[in-house]
């Protein structure tokens, strides 16, 4: 599929962009210089311009050149050699995804979304908002007739903040093309998101990990997982987890995001 002309970057991982380029391109700049010159020669002896009018000037433009522009180049020469890069550029995830292997770069449509647990998590401050307005209104709510019955008390709240301080999570995106066909996800870094992540887009990127049918992925980050052993987080992922909004369960693929654009 054909990369849109001006592409608009929800997220755009500049860092690995220069370090796939400079691979692809064998070296990489950042700028051009392009030179113009004003005013005409004037003939001498017949055999071409030996000098310049009076007034005539020579100016040098210095172009440096965008992230948006940098990513066009390297996606063009992907695409011009895909076998030597690795690079697929698929219309149905479902088809292609047996023949996917870890460290393929991967292009193609998706549906995304940032999972509203991820959301909650991955933003701890505005949940610590939404309990401080609670306890604030708590006190006012049987002046204002309202009933509080089933929302958290005091200890329920404490608990809550407690928990999403110790689940601090990545900011994760899910990706599909249709429902029950396999999914893409991946963490994103925070610097790199441009604007809200959702809908339809395109997304670029490389597999780092390919998830069967029946097994499971976490889409948090949780405390202490580094300290298992590989074996134990084997099991972990063949382990059955149903439809929790906080795991992605396979056939599904975790991609190392380069792009997210539209």
């Amino acid at each position: 599929m054909p990369i849109p002309t001006l592409p608009r970057f929800l997220y755009l991982d500049e860092k690995s962009l220069n370090e796939y380029l400079s691979v692809v391109e064998e070296g990489i700049s950042d700028e051009s210089r392009h030179r113009t010159q004003n005013g005409a020669g004037v003939p001498s002896d017949g055999l071409g311009y030996a000098a310049r009018e009076a007034g005539s000037s020579e100016r040098e433009r210095v172009v440096r050149e965008t992230a948006s522009q940098r990513f066009i180049r390297l996606v063009s020469a992907l695409d011009a050699d895909a076998d030597r890069w690795n690079y697929r550029d698929i219309n149905s995830l479902q088809d292609a995804f047996e023949q996917m292997r870890i460290t393929d770069f991967l292009h193609g449509q998706f549906e995304v979304e940032v999972p509203p647990i991820v959301q909650l998590m991955s933003q701890p401050d505005q949940m610590s908002d939404m309990l401080d307005l609670m306890e604030a209104f708590r006190p006012m709510a049987s002046l204002m007739g309202q009933d509080m019955t089933g929302m958290p008390g005091q200890e329920q709240t404490a608990a809550m903040r407690g928990f999403t301080k110790a689940m601090k999570s990545d900011v994760v995106i899910v990706g599909d093309q249709e429902d029950d066909e396999p999914k893409v996800t991946g963490k994103l870094t925070r610097e790199y998101i441009r604007d809200t992540i959702e809908g339809e887009v395109f997304i670029l990127g490389k597999i780092a990990k390919k998830w069967k049918e029946g097994e499971s992925h976490s889409l948090m980050a949780l405390p202490g997982a580094s300290l298992m052993s590989r074996e134990q987080r084997r099991q972990a992922a063949r382990k059955p987890q149903g439809s929790d909004a906080g795991t992605v369960t396979g056939p599904a693929l975790t991609l190392d995001i380069l792009a997210i654009y539209r």
